[in-house]
Order: structure tokens, then C-alpha cells, then sequence
């Protein structure tokens, strides 16, 4: 007991002796932190390699050091106020949670008031069968005692193994996905948008309640009402315009396959050479307005768009196998004029992602801008790197394009003249 005492006695002596506070550094905080963690049982944290420490500033003179796991333990942080090198440490356990990492600490103004809050960002990674982030925000953190006001699983994925291949017996993974979403702040407001308990394009609002010092939900909607999706046995309809773009089981492996049709379910007529590449296409969509067809021509090797009103094809983008990914086509709202999408190749990109924007000119011809900005992306288990439509990248509206540079999913805004 004596030589624990003598140890934080040490350890604050070194900060009130200090003349400048910026002297003392992480790894100062983080030898201590190990001993206060060891010392409440978070018996996971076996040196300073198992923790992560962040500076933060609370006031023009006053800040604290954050100490947190960085392995699986039962989530905790310790909070040392360096301003004030005779305050105890506070201790705060997150003892509803279970066993998790600690990945991201944030100090941000999410209630809009004096008041900042901590922001944590959750990780509980149980390898393939099970990956979750759930994010926490406490009220009062450098008060006694902080306690949450709000939290929420934004990704959840199970995986599985349904089956082995017959020619290799390599296992086959199937995922289910009930949360893969984003969160933003805006002055008192929660904004949570992407995958939501199993539904795509779902968009939650959230608002701070003073006198109940809680955030409550005030939208829970689709995003993307003008395009309409259903799902019926396993095809997914994509009405666009008088048009639809219907995915069907496709014959090859790693093929995407579509038709065509009318609203009455009729084959649109269009030239065989195209009907055949969207039986393994990519990289497909549809305008708006029903008027372009972008697709896939693996023969090309490239990208396509074929006007369907005029009968004219037009490539894109050629030498499509050199790239490690290409993302979903997206279009404005309820506009035809331009559409986006990105590419990934990581060898000849300087920031690895390439943004393509094409703007529909003089009503009769697409031409192509260029971007090299860094999109955040994530490679999936089968090696395809590609940033995600709507969570990663969108338009706002016909001249305003806005992309995710990290892993925060705050958007950046790209004006297109």
C-alpha cells in the first residue's frame, strides 16, 4: 500500500513541479495509468502498450490527460487533470457495457450549451463471427460523477460459414448487416444515417432535451424517397423514370446481372451487345429520368454509358481491371445532368482515390472532371476496396458534391461548376 502511494505522490510532485505542464509526456501518464488500471481489476492491461492517451484542452488553462484501454477489457478510462496536479484521478467505468476497445475519445459541444461532453467511439471485435462500434457521449466528464446521455450501435455485422466451395473446400462467408451508419453533430442535433436495424438508406434525428438532459428521437425516415426500392424474393427493382433496372440471379460467379424493363414488366428493347453485358455488369445504373444506362462491358474492359433515347453508346472509363475498386454511380436529386462516382488504385493514385464527376453539356454529350481527394474506404472479405454510396460519398444537390476523407463520416463538400 505504502509503495502505491509513494508511486502517485511521485507522480504528482513531478507535476506540480513541472514550470511548464506541456513537459510532461504520454508516457508518463500512461506508466501510471497502468498501475490505477491493474489496481481496479482491469487485469487485461498488462503494460502501456494496452492503453492510449489523449490531451485535451477544457479551457483556455485547463486540461486533462484521457487514459483508456486499447485492448479487449472491460471498457474504463481514467481522467488526470493536469491544471490541478492535486486532484485524484477520476475513474469512470463503463459498467453497462461488455468487453470492448476503446478506439476514439472526443471532447465536443453535442448539447449545444456550456456544457462539452466526451465523445467515445466503442469497438468490440470478436474476429469474423462478430464486429460492432457503438458510440457513448458522457455528460460532465470532468465532474463527479459523469454519466451517459446517449449511445447507439452504429455498425453491427455478424459472419458466418454456410458452406465450402467444391472445387478448393475454402469457406464461403455469408454477413448480416443490422447496423452500418454514420453519425454527425450539428448544434444540439444527433444525425445518424445508413444502415438501421436492417434497413438501407435509413436516416435518425435526434435532439437534446434540456430539462430531461436527454436526446430524443424526432425522424426516423428513408432517405432516398424519389428512388424506389423493393425487395421481393431476392430481386431488387430500381424504378427509374418509366424505366426499371431489375437485378436478377446472375449465371457467373462474382457477376451482377440485370434487366431492363418497363413498368409493366416488359424487356426494354436495346441493342444485343448491351442486353448480354448486363448479364455480368459491375457497376451499374440508371438516371433519373430513365434516359442513361451506365454499365459494365467487360469485352472493353471498361465502363459504358448508352443513351438510351438516342441509341448511342459512349465508354467512360477504359482499362477498368487496373483499378482495385469502383464504387456505386451516384446522381443528384432528382437530376440526370451529372452523376459521380470513385475509383480506387491505390499504385498510381497519390491519395489512392480518384473523384469522377460527369456533367451532362449542351444536352448532348457527357464530359468528365477529375478530382484527387481521399475518400475513405474499407476493402471487403472478398478484396473489393470501394468507398460506400450515401455513407461515403453523395451529391447534395446538382452542383454541391460531398465525400467522407476518414473514418469520422463527416462529410467534406466539393463544389462542381
Amino acid at each position: 500500500m505504502f509503495s502505491k502511494l509513494f508511486f502517485f505522490c511521485a507522480f504528482l510532485i513531478l507535476l506540480s513541479c513541472s514550470p511548464q505542464q506541456g513537459k510532461l509526456s504520454v508516457s508518463d501518464i500512461k506508466e501510471v495509468a497502468v498501475k490505477h488500471f491493474r489496481e481496479k481489476g482491469f487485469h487485461a492491461i498488462k503494460d502501456t502498450n494496452h492503453i492510449h492517451v489523449k490531451r485535451i484542452q477544457t479551457g483556455l488553462e485547463d486540461e486533462w490527460f484521457v487514459a483508456f484501454n486499447a485492448v479487449m477489457s472491460k471498457p474504463v478510462l481514467f481522467l488526470y487533470h493536469i491544471s490541478d496536479p492535486n486532484e485524484a484521478p477520476h475513474y469512470i467505468p463503463l459498467s453497462n457495457k461488455s468487453e470492448g476497445i476503446i478506439e476514439h475519445v472526443d471532447f465536443e459541444n453535442i448539447t449545444n450549451d456550456e456544457d462539452y461532453e466526451l465523445v467515445i467511439e466503442l469497438h468490440f471485435d470478436y474476429g469474423l463471427a462478430y464486429q460492432a462500434r457503438e458510440i457513448i457521449i458522457l455528460r460532465h466528464p470532468f465532474g463527479n460523477p459523469a454519466y451517459e446521455i446517449f449511445a447507439f450501435p452504429f455498425e453491427q455485422v455478424w459472419e458466418s460459414i454456410d458452406s465450402f466451395d467444391n472445387r478448393y473446400g475454402l469457406p464461403e462467408h455469408s454477413k448480416r448487416i443490422e447496423n452500418h451508419s454514420f453519425y454527425e453533430f450539428f448544434e444540439g442535433y444527433i444525425l445518424i444515417r445508413g444502415t438501421i436495424n436492417y434497413r438501407e438508406n435509413h436516416l435518425l434525428e435526434y435532439k437534446w432535451n434540456a430539462k430531461n438532459e436527454e436526446f430524443l428521437l424526432i425522424l426516423d425516415e428513408e432517405l432516398h424517397e424519389a428512388e424506389e426500392e423493393e425487395n421481393k424474393g431476392g430481386i431488387v427493382h430500381k424504378v427509374k423514370g418509366n424505366k426499371v433496372l431489375v437485378e436478377v440471379n446472375a449465371h457467373e460467379d462474382a457477376c451482377l446481372a440485370y434487366l431492363l424493363e418497363d413498368v409493366q414488366g416488359h424487356v426494354i428493347d436495346i441493342p444485343k451487345t448491351i442486353h448480354d453485358e448486363l448479364l455480368c455488369s459491375q457497376v451499374t445504373s440508371l438516371s433519373v429520368d430513365g434516359h442513361y444506362l451506365i454499365y459494365t462491358n467487360l469485352k472493353q474492359n471498361a465502363l459504358c454509358l448508352y443513351d438510351i433515347e438516342r441509341k448511342k453508346n459512349t465508354l467512360i472509363l477504359k482499362d477498368f481491371d487496373s483499378y482495385e475498386g469502383i464504387s456505386e454511380i451516384t446522381w443528384p436529386p432528382k437530376n440526370s445532368s451529372r452523376f459521380g462516382f470513385i475509383s480506387v488504385n491505390q499504385e498510381e493514385f497519390l491519395e489512392n482515390t480518384r473523384i469522377h464527376i460527369f456533367s451532362l453539356r449542351d444536352d448532348r454529350a457527357f464530359y468528365e472532371q477529375t478530382y484527387n481527394k481521399k475518400v475513405y474506404y474499407i476493402c471487403d472479405g472478398m478484396g473489393l476496396c470501394v468507398p460506400q454510396k450515401d455513407y461515403n460519398y453523395q451529391f447534395k444537390n446538382a452542383n454541391l458534391f460531398v465525400y467522407t476523407p476518414d473514418s469520422s463520416g463527416l462529410f467534406t463538400g466539393l463544389k462542381i461548376e
